[in-house]
């Protein structure tokens, strides 16, 4: 790659108009001053500095109107100095159009008799335009909508405040032009005249400089427009300053040059609020169409949920009130809803029960827990209709969310799985009547088995005792299955009260691993207490739970290796932790594994029995009867990891 690089950047439009307008305007001066020279004198046209002026106050005071309803509606502070720069120099333009000689028949001025006008005036109102404008580029106050500022406060005390200190200033100076005039009497410029003329000429030149920088950083057309004016200026006191008397080509040419900066500035703001109404006009036809089709999409909407076979309810926040269902809600429901009823309210109103028949708690609902940010799947819940026997119906839930993130209401989606409960229902009167059917053979069977063990003679063959220990262990395996299952039946149905007493959870858990190892030799069992662990609980209950897990430890990890059993407590719960290193549970089979019959592990894999799988649906059963909560995390191939917990019991008094 060639190292000499073209660094040459094209030049800003802008700044190539500005430069083009200066250099022509400094040409022009050149060819007029080889022309006129210093200047010849023309004629004497009273009127002519009035009609000027008075066009210079009408656009000063329509610049300074248009600034500050750009300001009001653009809030940028550049405008509002712009606004006072041309408000202060119109209220001064007033006086000294007012102080000009000649408007009277006797030679004088409507408020002062001056022979050759107020100079002091002149350089006051250009002075104060000057200053403004410098302010105006980088000016970042006032700013509407902060804390203590109102939009229209700040202009309107700053023009009443202009208002009475330029008019002062302006009096004050008609009459210090008595004391010390700035022109002679035949209207040549006094040094003191010429040195203000320079001094603004630094200004407006320094100004011309700040507005084109900063026009450039900010792309504020405005302030391109105040460039250009503050050119038309410098080069407006630079003939003042050639010419250095009235009457001449020169004093008549630089008003000219005036008025040219003027309507720069008034037409440059008046094109651009054309060009704001005509993107406003845009902007509101794009808004139109924006809101055709948002109600269009409203009312497709409407019609899928209004078709949908499920019910939909959106909840508002923070009391939950209903804003929109649909007619599956209500038929779900058997009644019609109420939407200025909340959340706390609405079990009571729609008789809305657990599945066990206990109250269903507001703050549990669904539509209370994503209220509060809580995302819901798979909540059953019972609801008692007047008539007729109760529904059951599944929900969801999640929370919706503002543009800022913050919770604006919820959704909940249920439908009605009470055909499903029905089966369900049906199943369990299977399996019961299954189980008993089943156990009373074993039991006949089992029994027979062990007389025939005592009635064989005493020389009978080896392999007919092996017989009898196979028949006597795949009895106890079928009443351990027929035992789980009577057991998740009465747990679903009507789930037996617990014997609670106060233990220690983990001197149960040594209890249970010591036993537990003396099953398999093939794996050590390791037990982690970190400190007592007081529960109030079913101590059988929570037995059957712990050898169930290590059951399923030791049978998933058949070739052997550590089983680590750890006890902890963390804020008010003792949490019960049973790893294994063996195959793990295959993502797709992991959302089933509390499902009752659904067997951790395919047919043909490690670990695979062919039993009846309960244990761990009758476990969760059990944890979630203390009200305490079960999970696992597994990856297949290394090995599963199951908790659960249960409150800790109170602190003896």
């Amino acid at each position: 790659m060639s190292m000499h690089r073209d660094c040459r950047k094209p030049i800003d439009p802008f700044i190539g108009w500005l430069a083009g307008v200066a250099i022509g305007l400094a040409v022009l001066h050149g060819v007029l001053a080889l022309l006129w020279g210093r200047g010849q004198f023309v004629a004497v046209l009273p009127w002519y500095v009035p009609m000027m002026h008075g066009f210079a106050v009408l656009a000063a005071f329509s610049i300074a109107f248009v600034a500050f309803g750009r300001y009001h509606a653009l809030g940028m502070a550049d405008a509002f100095w712009i606004g006072t720069a041309f408000n202060a120099f119109g209220i001064l333009a007033v006086f000294y159009v007012l102080s000009w000689p000649g408007l009277l028949p006797d030679e004088r001025g409507l408020i002062a008799q001056l022979p050759n006008t107020s100079g002091w005036l002149l350089g006051l109102k250009f002075g104060a335009l000057a200053v403004f404008l410098l302010v105006a580029p980088f000016a970042t106050w006032p700013r509407p909508g902060k804390t203590g500022e109102h939009r229209w406060l700040w202009p309107i005390l700053a023009e009443l405040g202009l208002m009475v200190a330029v008019a002062a200033v302006g009096g004050l100076s008609v009459a210090f032009e008595q004391f010390l005039p700035l022109l002679v009497v035949d209207g040549a410029w006094t040094p003191l005249f010429v040195g203000i003329f320079a001094v603004l000429l630094v200004a407006f030149a320094a100004g011309t400089t700040l507005s084109a920088l900063r026009y450039r950083q900010t792309n504020d057309p405005l302030l391109g427009c105040v460039a250009f004016t503050q050119l038309a200026l410098a080069f407006y006191v630079l003939t003042a300053i050639i010419g250095g008397e009235r009457y001449d080509t020169w004093w008549y040419w630089q008003r000219i040059l005036m008025v040219s900066g003027f309507s720069t500035l008034l037409f440059g703001l008046l094109a651009e609020y054309v060009g704001l109404y005509q993107r406003e006009r845009e902007r509101t036809r794009e808004l139109e169409a924006l809101q055709e089709q948002a109600q269009d999409e409203r009312n497709h909407l409407r019609v899928l949920i209004d078709t949908a076979p499920i019910g939909i309810a959106f909840h508002a926040a923070p009391d939950g009130r209903l804003l929109l269902f649909n007619r599956a809600a209500e038929d779900i429901l058997g009644r019609p809803l109420a939407p200025e009823v909340g959340v706390v309210g609405q079990p009571a109103l729609y008789g809305i029960y657990r599945p066990s028949g206990e109250p269903f708690p507001p703050e549990e609902l669904p539509a209370s827990r994503s209220l509060r940010g809580e995302t819901c799947v798979g909540v059953e819940m019972m609801i008692r209709q007047a008539v007729g026997p109760g529904v059951f119906i599944l929900a969801n839930s999640a929370p919706l969310r503002d543009a800022e993130g913050q919770i604006s209401g919820a959704v909940v989606v249920f439908q009605d799985i009470t055909p499903i409960k029905e089966q369900e229902r049906l199943r369990d009167e299977f399996v019961s009547a299954a189980a008993h059917e089943l156990k009373t053979p074993v039991t006949t069977i089992k029994g027979y088995v062990q007389l025939m063990r005592q009635w064989a003679p005493a020389g009978h063959e080896p392999r007919e005792g092996e017989a009898f220990k196979v028949i006597n262990a795949q009895c106890d395996r079928i009443s351990r299955r027929v035992q789980e299952m009577l057991e998740t039946l009465r747990f679903r149905t009507a789930p037996p009260s617990l014997e609670r007493v106060r233990f220690d959870l983990g001197e149960l858990a040594s209890q249970v691993v010591r036993r537990m190892q003396t099953t398999t030799q093939l794996h050590r069992l390791l037990l982690e207490s970190e400190a007592p662990a007081p529960v109030e609980a079913d101590r059988e209950r929570i037995e059957e739970v712990l050898v169930s897990l290590l059951d399923n430890a030791i049978r998933y990890s058949p070739k052997g290796g550590d089983i680590e059993v750890r006890i902890s407590t963390q804020k008010r719960e003792a949490i019960v932790t049973v790893r294994d290193h063996g195959a793990g549970i295959a993502r797709d089979r992991q959302p089933h594994i509390f499902v009752p019959f659904y067997e951790a592990v395919p047919t043909g894999a490690p670990g695979y029995r062919g039993v009846v799988a309960l244990s761990l649906y009758l476990s969760k059963l059990i944890v979630e009867r203390h009200k305490g909560r079960i999970w696992f995390e597994s990856e297949e191939g290394r090995g599963s990891t199951f908790y659960f917990s249960l409150p800790l019991a109170a602190p003896d008094t």
